[in-house]
């Protein structure tokens, strides 16, 4: 028997077994018995009580009884039960010269550095975006700080960033009018892990692609969370020595869906950095773009029938305060508006944010959708 001591507690390991085809079939205050439906008749125990002396016992017995049937080792089943809330991105440098699961020194500072760079710069264009930053906002740099690193992994180099992918509360509701701050704050993690992959999608396309990017292609991948800073966090570590390939893998959590466009690994060698070095230097040079994105639900619908326009509150968090964002869509905007109230769906605005302290916040929509970070409607979440 493997001898771990657990890092989750109950439900973790229940949606852990639900979402892999397990079903509770009896249990009390202490704990339950999970059945999974097959030939064979499985049955595992599992403990409640994370402050009972022989809970750490009980579970050591729980991951070797999966171990057994999923066959696979007891540890990764661990990790996949105390991260199933969370998404892992899995940043692996390679090289032909590394084959004992080491890295020099230099390489591997660049490689730690960067997975802060690049969460920090997806955090900015999850807020904003911006071909070439500058300063930081505050909310961005904070990411750094909340975001965790796992055990590093032999295979390669590999550098686990875990992040938070959504509240094992609930999250959205139909008809909601008020949105709660703390699971915003789970759910911002799950976005800023959604921009960096579509972000570093867009810039794999580009450095993959037949002819080079033209500059109004550039352009348009800042709407997509491409910066300069993100571009330069990628060059640092492929440019390093003894690193001949950064690939990057996104392994989303098993209880929230992955978002809608978001590649699930990128690849870049040196000469996808070549291409990726000449869309940085546009950005920082001749591109400047920004548009505020914001994240809530729609509160407030006003449309008269003679009017083109509805007018639309969206109840969002700006600068972690609880706002209402006034705009006006057009006909078809505005009918989507309607179905994501009417579903509590979540939804996306990109645009000119004015928020003035003491008014109102009104916003000049340039793009308006369901969130893509957050793709299944609350009846389906586990």
């Amino acid at each position: 028997m493997v001898e771990i001591t657990p890092d989750f507690g109950p439900n973790e390991i229940r949606s852990y077994l639900k979402v892999g085809g397990w079903t509770r079939m009896d249990g009390g205050e202490l704990a339950e018995l999970w059945t999974l439906p097959g030939l064979a008749d499985e049955v595992v125990l599992v403990p409640l009580r994370p402050n009972a002396p022989d809970f750490a016992k009980r579970t050591h017995i729980l991951l070797n009884d999966l171990a057994r049937v999923e066959a696979q080792d007891a540890r990764a089943v661990q990790d996949a039960i105390a991260t199933v809330y969370h998404d892992v991105t899995d940043l692996r440098a390679s090289h032909p010269s590394l084959t004992d699961g080491s890295i020099p020194l230099e390489a591997g500072y660049e490689l730690f550095v960067s997975a802060k760079r690049l969460r920090v710069a997806a955090a900015a264009a999850t807020i904003r975006r911006q071909g070439h930053f500058r300063n930081f906002p505050p909310r961005a740099r904070e990411q750094a700080r909340e975001v965790r690193l796992g055990q590093t992994r032999r295979g390669s180099y590999i550098v686990p960033i875990i992040s938070q992918a959504r509240s094992p509360l609930e999250v959205y509701t139909p008809g909601q009018t008020d949105i709660d701050v703390g699971i915003e704050e789970v759910l911002f993690d799950r976005r800023v892990t959604a921009t960096m992959s579509r972000a570093l999608g867009v810039l794999e396309e580009m450095a993959t692609a037949i002819r080079e990017p033209t500059p109004s292609e550039i352009t348009d991948c800042v709407g997509e969370g491409v910066s300069y800073e993100l571009c330069q966090a990628l060059a640092k570590v492929v440019n390093a020595g003894s690193v001949d390939t950064l690939d990057i893998s996104f392994n989303w959590s098993r209880v929230a869906a992955p978002p809608s466009g978001a590649p699930p690994r990128v690849e870049f060698n040196h000469e996808a950095i070549e291409i990726i070095d000449r869309v940085s230097t546009q950005l920082k040079t001749r591109t400047y773009t920004r548009q505020h994105v914001i994240y809530g639900v729609v509160t407030d619908l006003s449309r008269q029938p003679d009017d083109e326009d509805g007018r639309v509150g969206v109840r969002t968090l700006i600068q972690r305060r609880n706002r209402i964002v006034w705009m006006h869509l057009p006909p078809a905007l505005y009918h989507v508006a309607v179905r994501c109230h009417d579903e509590g769906i979540p939804v996306r605005i990109q645009g000119e944010l004015t928020s003035p302290p003491g008014g109102h916040a009104t916003m000049d929509v340039k793009g308006f959708g369901p969130d893509p970070s957050l793709p299944l409607s609350q009846g389906t979440m586990v």
